[in-house]
């Protein structure tokens, strides 16, 4: 990276990017595509869900902390991982839904295993390739503090916003039509999804992890009490903390 150019200059300009390329492809799609009647509103609707990692390439090769596409796609996607990190992707959606049916605050959709697996590799497209910018990037890049809580709570904002335009699509359904409930589960998933970056060289367990809470939407939702959300969000927030914090005793 430029030696002249600091880290917090980067994620602040990073999240102007993303945040203004995604607001202006949706209303692209409200203008001529309102209805998701055609195929370029399916496709602009997979661009704007790309738009995180295609700013954080152009970034990352601007700012040469990358010297080539290649090297960027190795960064994020064939780096070695450790065991711990897998199992962790795997262990956060048990997280998010566990807590949740114990809260008594989900509805089981009634659908087969089978539209799980189905809708699985969407997500990939649908959500999952956005932590290359959100974790491997944004939170790489966020130094105003040393200490995760603060920036894990920017970080929500950030991708709270990012969300509004993408909900604004008169076909997408939001987690909750309550934007307090929705930034809530926003907030919880970005601890958790953050703890695991700090365990995590490249974005692949996170990205695992994002496409398994998407998928297993398919299978039950999570439903919009305030008072059981707050607790899960609790819960995750204290899970990550901890998860982190063992993490820099290791250091």
């Amino acid at each position: 990276m430029n030696k002249f150019i600091s880290k917090q200059s980067v994620a602040i300009w990073y999240a102007l990017t993303a945040l203004l390329a995604t607001f202006l492809v949706g209303q692209v799609i409200l203008w001529f595509f309102p209805d998701r009647s055609s195929m370029g509103a399916s496709l602009l609707f997979i661009l704007m869900n790309l738009i995180p990692m295609i700013v954080a390439a152009v970034f990352s090769l601007v700012l040469r902390e990358v010297n080539s596409l290649g090297e960027f796609f190795k960064k994020v996607f064939l780096q070695k991982e450790s065991s711990l990190s897998w199992i962790l992707a795997f262990f956060i959606p048990v997280i998010y839904y566990g807590i949740s049916i114990l809260l008594m605050n989900v509805r089981f959709t009634g659908n087969s295993l089978l539209a799980f697996f189905l809708y699985f590799p969407w997500t990939l497209l649908y959500g999952g390739l956005e932590e290359v910018g959100w974790r491997w990037f944004l939170q790489d890049h966020l130094s105003f503090s040393k200490h995760f809580i603060p920036k894990m709570m920017v970080l929500s904002i950030v991708w709270f916003l990012w969300h509004i335009p993408i909900y604004q699509l008169p076909w997408i359904t939001a987690g909750s039509s309550n934007y307090l409930i929705f930034y809530l589960m926003i907030l919880g998933n970005t601890f958790l999804f953050g703890a695991l970056k700090e365990y995590s060289k490249g974005a692949v367990p996170c990205i695992l992890a994002h496409m398994l809470i998407d998928s297993l939407a398919v299978l039950m939702l999570v439903q919009s009490s305030l008072p059981q959300i707050i607790l899960l969000v609790i819960f995750e927030i204290l899970v990550a903390s901890w998860l982190v914090a063992i993490r820099k005793s290791e250091k």
